[in-house]
């Protein structure tokens, strides 16, 4: 079994959920700690548009809903003047992009649990708790949206057919989980 405690719930967020993935049809494993960022600005201004894609090494998305990936970094707009970014493999990211480049960033990389749900019942497990039409023709690989789901908001990005990071705020994940895994029940799914 995967450490799981206290020091494994300050890194990723949950207490009670470990970061290797289960064998299963339908598996939700912890994901370990990325570097986030917000990133908020004026779509239309073009100087903040080329100091932001300096800033994240990507021009950040226009449309919404749809997140660019590019290896272990993706950009998701969650609104009109706001974007989300997440960096893999940089942990330091979300401070990097906070400490200037002309980008008013805002460090979230402590503020939100992610965790990786996998299976092809994934999107029937998200329609007991979410309200928007996840079907793939409606919520193909790179979509994301934020939303309620269960008893928490939470932005789901699909990175696969059958595979989604969920974002949960940390004061609510462990009781999010909780949802999760009750909910998860008639589906089979399995937690790490």
């Amino acid at each position: 079994m995967a450490d799981i405690g206290p020091d494994t719930a300050r890194i990723h967020g949950f207490a009670s959920l470990g970061t290797e993935r289960p064998a299963g049809n339908l598996v939700a494993y912890a994901m370990p700690a990325a570097g986030q960022a917000a990133i908020r600005g004026d779509a239309a201004d073009a100087t903040f548009m080329a100091a932001a894609s300096a800033a994240l090494g990507a021009a950040l998305p226009a449309e919404s809903r749809a997140a660019f990936t590019d290896g272990p970094l993706s950009i998701m707009r969650l609104g009109p003047d706001n974007w989300l970014a997440v960096h893999d493999a940089d942990a330091e990211f979300g401070v990097r992009i906070e400490q200037g480049h002309g980008v008013h960033g805002i460090n979230l990389s402590s503020s939100r649990a992610r965790l990786r749900i996998e299976g092809d019942a994934a999107r029937d497990l998200f329609s007991v708790g979410s309200r928007l039409d996840l079907r793939s023709h409606t919520f193909p690989p790179g979509a994301f949206a934020q939303m309620p789901m269960g008893n928490a908001t939470a932005v789901l990005h699909c990175r696969d057919a059958d595979a989604f990071d969920v974002y949960i705020a940390r004061s609510f994940a462990e009781s999010w989980l909780v949802w999760l895994r009750h909910a998860g029940l008639e589906f089979g799914l399995i937690t790490a």
